[in-house]
């Protein structure tokens, strides 16, 4: 494995704006499946999901404004975070992929639909593997350049 590269500023914007895209897009599944389809299942987890999608947001803006420079280490956080999304969104998914197939259930958009859950439950695992993956980059990269410095209380 080479040294990180830092992401060029077109890549950049494109992460930034898949985020706000599936921000959006979250938080209008909430609306759209919760108050027109009556789905609440697809309704939460769209919202989970534009909530991890926020976070991924968050911590490009943070990067990109060097919030983190001095001191990456409460990037281990957002991985952690991004470990716990992923957790949730794997045990979603095998929850209404095992409910859907014991109820026999074909796809069913009003009501309580599980394999359009499903479909939410992976896209809410997908934002928490991108949080787990952009916060670990970007703690490795600012750990490969030595850039931060440790302060020291002198007594």
């Amino acid at each position: 494995m080479g040294t990180p590269t830092h992401p060029s500023p077109c890549w950049l914007r494109a992460r930034i704006s898949f985020a706000v895209i599936g921000l959006f897009v979250g938080v209008s599944v909430l609306f759209v499946f919760g108050v027109n389809y009556h789905n609440w299942n697809v309704a939460l987890w769209g919202l989970l999901s534009g909530l991890a999608a926020g976070l991924a947001l968050y911590v490009h803006i943070a990067y990109m404004k060097k919030m983190w420079e001095n001191n990456p280490y409460p990037l281990k956080r957002w991985m952690l975070t991004g470990c716990f999304i992923q957790l949730a969104g794997v045990c979603g998914f095998v929850t209404y992929l095992t409910l859907a197939i014991v109820n026999k259930q074909g796809l069913i958009i009003e009501g309580p639909g599980y394999y359009l859950t499903c479909v939410w439950c992976f896209m809410t695992w997908k934002w928490g593997f991108y949080v787990l993956y952009f916060s670990r980059s970007y703690k490795r990269l600012y750990l490969s350049e030595n850039i931060y410095t440790v302060q020291v209380d002198e007594k």
